[in-house]
């Protein structure tokens, strides 16, 4: 399943099999964020931030979660995970109570969008211990990449064409979907090739790794797949 930039502005997946479960408008915005650590959750009953103003984070969550569980994307106890704030737009990762992997993005909490995958997935390219959960795509905001990293290993530095980019550690996955840590990449625009990613083995070894991230490459989501 791709999701294409038409009158709207959609999030693109590349992923293993997703299920898109909600739609909706967005605007293009911009902005980078330095690394952080994962975000936790929060009552749906807040309202909207009135238009023109900054979004509120917890606001705009409660408003993703709350059309998660309509949509049957109901997060777990450990709620929704911050991926990225840039502008107006924010989004999210979480775990389901059905076993699946979910992000969203929301745009001012009018528009939201929402793919679920099963979370297993396998590294691209060989040797490689890195996998890509979603994309390498564009959301409302900015080119980004959310993938995994091998068990037991935390990322330390992350570069396109041996220069720094934006990226967050998201969330560690739960033992039963893999235990793996989940990082969000913010991409340059018309990216090529490959991220080059420093790993931080258990004994304090630094390997080097890489992850595809050319727009449009690798294996697409079947828009038949189930959530269920």
């Amino acid at each position: 399943m791709t999701w294409r930039r038409g009158r709207a502005t959609r999030l693109l997946l590349t992923a293993t099999p997703a299920l898109l479960l909600a739609v909706g408008c967005g605007q293009q915005q911009a902005g980078h964020a330095p690394a952080g650590t994962p975000g936790g959750s929060v009552s749906p009953s807040a309202r909207a931030t009135p238009g023109g103003q900054q979004p509120d984070p917890v606001t705009l969550e409660a408003a993703v979660a709350d059309q998660a569980r309509q949509a049957g994307a109901a997060p777990t106890d450990k709620g929704l995970s911050l991926a990225r704030q840039a502008g107006k737009a924010v989004s999210y990762l979480w775990e389901t109570t059905n076993g699946k992997v979910c992000f969203g993005q929301t745009s001012s909490g009018a528009a939201q969008e929402i793919a679920c995958g099963a979370g297993r997935v396998t590294p691209e390219e060989k040797g490689s211990n890195l996998a890509a959960l979603f994309g390498p795509g564009m959301g409302f905001a900015e080119s980004y990449v959310v993938f995994t990293a091998e068990r037991g290993a935390s990322v330390t530095s992350v570069k396109y064409q041996e220069q720094e980019v934006a990226w967050r550690l998201v969330r560690r996955l739960s033992p039963e979907r893999t235990g793996r840590d989940v990082y969000y990449v913010t991409l340059p625009d018309g990216h090529q090739g490959w991220i080059d990613v420093t790993l931080r083995q258990a004994d304090g070894r630094l390997t080097p790794d890489r992850l595809r991230v050319t727009m449009g490459g690798g294996p697409r989501a079947s828009a038949s797949a189930s959530a269920h």
